[in-house]
């Protein structure tokens, strides 16, 4: 199953030329991933795709304008994901595959996925793109959590306490181990990523060492 926020590596069509727009996007979000939003100017754009900072400026007229654009396009993407998501056969598996995005990050070693990196820069980025990642972690946050209670459901998933802490617990060691990873290795990322899936089985499953990390 794709990763919702990582690029999709389908583009619009393009009709009478080069789509200026999406390629723009395309970089920045390269660039986020890898710098964060304030380590990056448009000038690294322009140099990647052999462009004016003229022509970023028409698509984009200020850098806030490109971040609030790039919050939006995950938060699509995310959405566009769950759609996908819900033909998982139960909510635990749904929970697996999004566990299993975190891994993608990793492979690309990309040690920190946008949610963290708008976090992490949250003080320092514009107003709009504050309000837009909130947002984008509501998303996130909201599908968690119904999620789990869909887990309950179908009992595929057992939990202590409520699905609210839930969701931000397991949000907060994988977006944590992610990090982690990046200085101790993808083996210490593993050790979370088997626990907290460990922890959701139900006692039915005892014994089942849970789900494999996708190569």
């Amino acid at each position: 199953m794709p990763n919702p926020l990582l690029k999709s590596g389908r583009r619009r069509p393009i009709r009478g030329g080069r789509d200026t727009r999406e390629e723009i996007l395309v970089a920045a979000e390269e660039l986020l991933l890898r710098r964060g939003f304030n380590g990056f100017s448009y000038q690294h754009i322009a140099v990647r795709l052999g462009i004016r900072n003229a022509a970023i400026h028409y698509h984009f007229p200020t850098k806030e304008d490109l971040g609030v654009a790039l919050v939006r396009r995950y938060r699509l993407r995310f959405l566009a994901w769950t759609d996908e998501a819900a033909q998982c056969a139960s909510a635990f598996d749904r929970l697996v595959a999004y566990f299993q995005t975190y891994v993608d990050h990793l492979d690309g070693r990309l040690q920190i996925c946008p949610v963290g990196i708008f976090g992490a820069e949250f003080d320092a980025i514009p107003d709009r793109m504050q309000r837009e990642a909130q947002m984008m972690m509501r998303d996130v946050y909201e599908w968690m959590v119904r999620t789990l209670h869909d887990g309950l459901g179908d009992r595929s998933v057992v939990f202590s306490g409520d699905a609210h802490d839930k969701a931000m617990e397991m949000a907060a060691a994988m977006q944590g181990a992610l990090q982690f990873a990046s200085i101790a290795g993808r083996e210490r990322f593993e050790q979370v990523f088997r626990q907290i899936t460990l922890e959701l089985r139900p006692a039915s499953a005892a014994g089942d060492t849970g789900p494999a990390i996708a190569a």
